[in-house]
């Protein structure tokens, strides 16, 4: 393949994995700000703490549980149609959600913005066939390049995404503005990535036309692997890492919503600020670290550090302190997550990535459902307490990690 074609698809393929980061980004700040005013005792019909904090935790978990079962099954459909197809029916999809939630705001319709929010999370699944798409096109030279610029791509989404929802919903910026126009601009954008996919991506991947699909394949998947005692022992370190992390990502922006009165702009500042954490540690920690340090021995750094910072983070009551401490968190775990990902990868052979970074996705995407059910506990327990659950559980997972290469020092597959 030439090189300008190479660059070309890769380029293509980039557009709707930001769209699926910023996409999980952008509604942190509007739901936040969304579910602690006024407009909350409208969509929810109610003024009970209990029930509209149900809800928002519903609007949290809802993407990541959608975005279990369309991984899956838009990647199997790929498999059969071509990666080509299947990420421009994505980018339909995501329009047709994203302007969901934009009418079920502007009509104060709940099952509208509930129903948007699950069918983007569904049609996320578009990002694990774009990474599939870049591999096939990338060959032994330039495969390790291009899965770190995809990588570094999601964050650009994470920082993208909050800071969009921040700015274009708050109407002290522009008349007009509203809860419901950064959802406007994202199906716009998914418009934009249903042509670019067509006009910029040459389908390189030949259809295997006599695959089956299942659609419980994500649990079936998760189930094989907890019959691996190597790859069981990381789906418990992952669980407390990502579930740790998730009640810090959703509670801290209630957090500050409530404490410091933040309003839409600021939540989405605060949130973009996480999100350049994640590049940071992308861009300036991991490969030195991993050059200097075995991948176990950052991992279980990681994950003590997360635990701590959170820890640190759930005990402050300090405005600055609170935009300081959330920056080494991020990065932190930004780290772990590499470094898991990468155990992962290194357990199996060659023949069975497929199968275990699907475990992996599945354990991320699980992991934010459980973190969504965590706003239950609101008026029970506070903010501040369920963030230091999430850094006890950090610790949790540096404590298995630490066991895990005492028990499985030669864990790793010789063909990796």
């Amino acid at each position: 393949m030439k090189k300008s074609k190479h660059l070309k698809i890769i380029i293509a393929c980039l557009f709707p994995i930001i769209l699926d980061s910023l996409g999980f980004g952008l509604v942190y700040p509007v739901f936040t700000a969304i579910f602690s005013s006024s407009e909350a005792v409208r969509l929810v019909g109610t003024s009970s703490l209990k029930v509209i904090n149900f809800y928002l935790g519903l609007s949290y978990m809802l993407f990541p549980l959608c975005m279990l079962f369309g991984a899956s099954f838009f990647g199997d459909l790929s498999d059969i149609l071509g990666r080509k197809k299947v990420i421009a029916l994505c980018m339909i999809g995501m329009f047709i959600g994203f302007i969901l939630m934009a009418v079920g705001l502007l009509t104060h319709l709940l099952f509208l913005l509930l129903i948007g929010r699950a069918l983007t999370g569904l049609m996320a699944g578009s990002q694990p066939i774009a990474q599939a798409a870049i591999a096939d096109s990338s060959d032994s030279k330039t495969k390790a390049f291009n899965m770190s610029v995809m990588t570094f791509t999601i964050s650009i989404g994470l920082v993208i995404g909050p800071l969009m929802g921040g700015v274009f919903s708050d109407p002290s910026i522009a008349k007009g503005f509203g809860f419901e126009t950064p959802f406007l601009i994202a199906g716009f954008l998914a418009v934009v990535g249903f042509f670019w996919i067509l006009l910029g991506f040459k389908e390189t991947f030949k259809p295997l036309v006599h695959k089956k699909i299942h659609p419980l394949r994500p649990i079936l998947i998760f189930k094989e692997g907890l019959v691996n005692p190597i790859v069981r022992y990381l789906v418990f370190i992952f669980l407390c890492n990502q579930v740790g992390f998730g009640v810090f990502f959703q509670t801290i922006l209630i957090q500050i919503r409530e404490e410091f009165q933040y309003d839409r702009l600021l939540l989405g500042l605060f949130n973009g600020w996480m999100g350049l954490g994640f590049a940071l540690g992308l861009v300036l920690i991991i490969p030195h670290a991993l050059k200097r340090l075995k991948t176990e021995t950052v991992g279980i750094l990681s994950l003590f550090l997360t635990g701590i910072f959170e820890i640190l983070s759930g005990i402050n009551d300090h405005m600055l302190l609170t935009w300081i401490l959330a920056l080494p968190v991020v990065m932190a775990d930004i780290i772990a997550y590499t470094v898991i990902m990468t155990m992962f990868s290194d357990s199996a052979d060659r023949q069975s990535q497929g199968w275990v970074m699907g475990i992996f996705g599945a354990v991320v995407a699980i992991s934010f459902v459980f973190a969504g059910f965590s706003t239950n506990l609101l008026h029970l327990i506070g903010t501040h307490w369920i963030i230091l659950l999430g850094g006890v559980l950090q610790l949790i997972g540096g404590l298995l990690m630490l066991f895990f290469a005492r028990l499985y020092p030669n864990y790793a597959h010789s063909d990796n």
